[in-house]
């Protein structure tokens, strides 16, 4: 079986796993039972969240990588609904939460901070004292600086 048929078949597969999971979460919003809840939770647990973290895995194991092409104002669009998902669960009490996923979202806390680092923050000033014969030349690394004014510019902004 090529590549192609494989991911299309994960798809399906995803699918279906996605809409028992659906299916359950909307039993658990309606039951009243606590026995019942338990049973719910415990088969999404143990049965469906596994399921669907395999087939997730193994489908972008096969996803062409080239295929993957976002532009820079996508790719920030999608930065900043990852920023806010990643601020609404932090606000949750992470008692609900397991001590994985905590440690998953600090992780991508900590890789989104990263994100304002530029590769290259320098700046160079050059001054001719004596034209073709001397010059006084300065170099001054600016990254926390301009990172400083920028997360400043933002959170006006945003206000």
């Amino acid at each position: 079986m090529n590549d192609h048929a494989r991911l299309n078949d994960i798809k399906e597969i995803l699918e279906i796993l996605y809409g028992k999971l659906g299916y359950f979460q909307k039993e658990l919003a309606f039951s009243s039972s606590q026995s019942a809840n338990f049973e719910l939770k415990q088969r999404i647990k143990r049965e469906i969240l596994p399921d669907i973290r395999k087939y997730e895995t193994e489908y972008w194991e096969l996803y062409p990588q080239e295929a993957i092409i976002i532009s820079d104002a996508e790719a920030e669009t999608q930065l900043v609904k990852v920023e806010q998902a990643v601020v609404s669960i932090e606000k949750i009490s992470s008692d609900s939460y397991s001590s994985e996923l905590i440690s998953l979202l600090h992780d991508i806390r900590d890789k989104l901070d990263e994100q304002d680092k530029t590769a290259s923050a320098k700046l160079k000033l050059v001054l001719p004292l004596i034209p073709a014969i001397a010059s006084y030349e300065l170099e001054m690394e600016t990254e926390g600086l301009l990172s400083k004014v920028l997360k400043t510019i933002r959170s006006k902004l945003s206000r």
